[in-house]
């Protein structure tokens, strides 16, 4: 929905301020899918960067799943055609703001988010990578580049895919100084596994931050908007419900109130609708048939904040799983949830859940 944009642009002069101060090159922004980091990074902090003397490069390693170096291929050279045409990056920025706005309307089926036939980039492909930074650099003159990297965490999905990871690490750590590096990843446990392991070419390379959710103020934004534009007046109690509803997602409420405006529908209505809309284009029907028993016990209960060893979740197993109560299995089901990318493992203990709306269907389908 075009001039529905809610600017982030403090949280960006946050963000570009920590990669002034030099302590640190590389920033990754974590959050779950539909938080609205993607459109964040090119809509607010790519053209705030290019006032403060950046040359941002936006590139998606989703762009071909099974080939994540082929995005970072087609971001340098498209940038680099730019300066060649002597056009605004501006305008190679807008149209990949379109692109994302279109792909973000397919709604129907399950976006991939991994790979089926993961292809190793060839020698030849990561020196041409690297000689596409090179000439960049050199095109941009005492202007930064700032290489903004979407869903980094694909990266540790695939075995096949740490050659590029290597190369990746390889050409940022040369042009220090020149080169400076904005990732986003929406799967925590994938994450962790690039940034974290001792044995990532990212180990300790990249500052971890938190994307906040957004606040009262932006259904404030959204209230105004639907008042002033489309002559509908509403509460903020139950719009801030429904925001609650959809998991505080910015891309799930926007349909919410495509909905309210395109059907004149109550927002009772219109949530009802979206929640339907989310159960298919994240394919929970799909996802619940390739879980066992015990993993949605396990699963439900992490999202309750419960503890997945307790004595009562066990005695639930005994009784509904088909299997017995026990740390092992238990622990099975946990590795099963974190490979599905349903949830991820802090660290210093808990849990993440990464698709919170399962939580719902499936506590409809008991």
């Amino acid at each position: 929905m075009e001039g529905w944009h809610y600017p982030r642009t403090e949280l960006a002069e946050q963000y570009l301020g920590l990669l002034a101060l030099g302590i640190n090159s590389s920033l990754a922004i974590i959050a779950p899918r539909r938080k609205g980091k993607t459109l964040f990074i090119l809509q607010d902090l790519a053209p705030l960067s290019q006032k403060k003397n950046y040359i941002p490069v936006y590139a998606s390693l989703w762009q071909n799943i099974n080939a994540p170096h082929e995005g970072l291929i087609a971001a340098l050279e498209d940038a680099i055609a730019s300066f060649d045409k002597k056009s605004t990056l501006s305008r190679l920025l807008n149209t990949k703001i379109k692109k994302t706005a279109v792909s973000n309307e397919l709604l129907g089926k399950m976006e991939v988010e991994f790979a089926d036939n993961p292809s190793k980039p060839t020698s030849k492909e990561l020196a041409y990578l690297d000689q596409l930074l090179n000439i960049l650099v050199e095109k941009s003159g005492k202007k930064t580049v700032l290489l903004l990297v979407d869903e980094v965490q694909h990266l540790s999905t695939s075995s096949q895919f740490d050659p590029l990871a290597h190369t990746l690490r390889t050409m940022l750590d040369k042009r220090q100084g020149k080169v400076k590096s904005i990732f986003t990843g929406s799967s925590r446990h994938y994450l962790d596994l690039l940034l974290n392991e001792s044995k990532s070419p990212f180990y300790h390379f990249v500052e971890e931050k938190k994307f906040p959710d957004l606040d009262v103020s932006f259904i404030e934004f959204l209230r105004e908007k639907l008042a002033r534009n489309h002559q509908i007046t509403i509460a903020i109690q139950p719009l801030c419900k429904a925001f609650s509803d959809l998991d505080q997602s910015p891309y799930w409420m926007m349909k919410l109130i495509a909905q309210m405006i395109t059907s004149k529908a109550s927002v009772k209505d219109s949530l009802e609708y979206v929640h339907q809309l989310m159960e298919a284009t994240e394919d929970f029907e799909g996802i619940s048939k390739r879980l066992k028993p015990i993993d949605k016990l396990v699963f439900l209960a992490l999202c309750q904040g419960a503890n997945p060893y307790s004595k009562e979740l066990m005695a639930k197993i005994d009784k509904y799983a088909g299997v017995k109560g026990v740390p092992s299995n238990i622990q099975r089901a946990i590795k099963r949830l974190s490979e599905a990318n349903l949830i991820s493992q802090i660290r210093k203990g808990g849990y993440n859940i990464e698709k919170p709306g399962l939580k719902r269907y499936l506590e409809q389908q008991n």
